[in-house]
């Protein structure tokens, strides 16, 4: 009989990290391989928390954060949260119970909807925050067809000139994208999110779980995409293309490749604000919609309530959480 188990798997055990994922429906933000490149980035240490429950095993990737002397968590950037093989309704017992015992005061824990399971969560502490867009590739491609916009339909008609220009994996299409990446975001006038160090670019290019796809004019590369994928769902991550009209050939290209390979999801994320032009464009690809939520959990309410009150911040839960992270209500107090 096995006891009831916690564990917190450092990036320093790759072998490990994989094997407790292995038969456990995950997606790429669980992955060792992302967590560890954005922690090139962030410098947050990092771990794959697991627990088990004789047959039951649940899993989510974390990241440390400290502040005036105390530690928060956040899941790392991607779309990860708890995932397992069964449900198990003691467990936000249980995960309170090792967060306290580990001394973090808050938590703020993304949930991937695609993995979603109620009963690892306490419904009072969800709150959703924007919308995903999914397609399902188990679908014959004359059925993907169908559901694509009317635009997108237009689209597909230039995809076939187009496809006999995109290539896989190749040298030129990791440098295009480790050169132009920040170049490319900063013309956006990103959010600071996406602000990732080379060190997270490159290990994302050379991961085995990542590919790219870019598009050429004659002998020149135009824009590069990046997908991450799983076993059991892929995620479109970014594409750095200084023309307009490339992105809908490179995913619908990327589209064929993970069906080939047997993926059976992609999730093409959401908008930078809920129903903006972003989200408008990822469900003409005949999306479905889902909701993508998070948990934000208090662990520590007195020093939690005491944090906030250092810095001027609200100690609601409802906003930006946690609140004494939020430089702009700081600055505005």
């Amino acid at each position: 009989m096995i006891e009831v188990k916690h564990e917190l798997i450092p990036l320093t055990a790759p072998s490990r990290w994989h094997e407790v994922l292995r038969d456990i429906p995950h997606s790429f933000g669980h992955t060792w391989e992302s967590c560890y490149a954005m922690s090139l980035t962030t410098g947050y240490p990092t771990f794959l928390y697991h627990f088990q429950d004789k047959e039951t095993r649940i899993a989510c990737p974390i990241a440390e954060r400290a502040y005036n002397g105390h530690i928060d968590i956040v899941t790392p950037y991607g779309f990860s949260g708890f995932v397992g093989n069964t449900d198990y309704h003691n467990f936000q017992n249980e995960w309170k119970v090792f967060a306290q015992s580990k001394g973090y005061v808050c938590g703020y824990i993304g949930l991937n909807p695609l993995f979603e399971n109620a009963s690892y969560v306490d419904k009072h502490e969800v709150f959703e925050n924007s919308d995903l867009y999914v397609l399902n590739l188990e679908l014959e491609m004359h059925q993907l067809v169908a559901n694509l916009s009317i635009n997108r339909k237009r689209q597909l008609k230039r995809y076939e000139d187009q496809k006999q220009h995109i290539h896989h994996n190749e040298r030129e299409l990791n440098e295009f994208f480790l050169s132009n990446y920040t170049p490319f975001f900063n013309q956006k006038q990103h959010a600071s999110v996406y602000d990732l160090t080379q060190e997270t670019l490159l290990t994302l290019t050379e991961s085995e779980n990542v590919f790219l796809n870019g598009i050429y004019e004659g002998k020149e590369l135009k824009a590069v995409s990046m997908y991450g994928f799983t076993p059991y769902c892929a995620e479109y991550l970014f594409t750095i293309s200084f023309e307009r009209d490339l992105t809908f050939p490179l995913i619908w290209n990327a589209i064929g490749y993970l069906k080939s390979i047997g993926v059976p999801r992609l999730n093409l994320g959401g908008g930078v604000k809920k129903g903006d032009s972003i989200a408008a464009f990822k469900e003409r690809f005949g999306s479905i919609k889902l909701p993508l939520k998070c948990l934000k959990q208090v662990y520590n309410h007195a020093v939690y309530e005491t944090l906030n009150e250092q810095a001027n911040a609200d100690v609601s839960i409802d906003g930006y959480f946690p609140a004494y992270r939020n430089r702009q209500i700081v600055e505005m107090k």
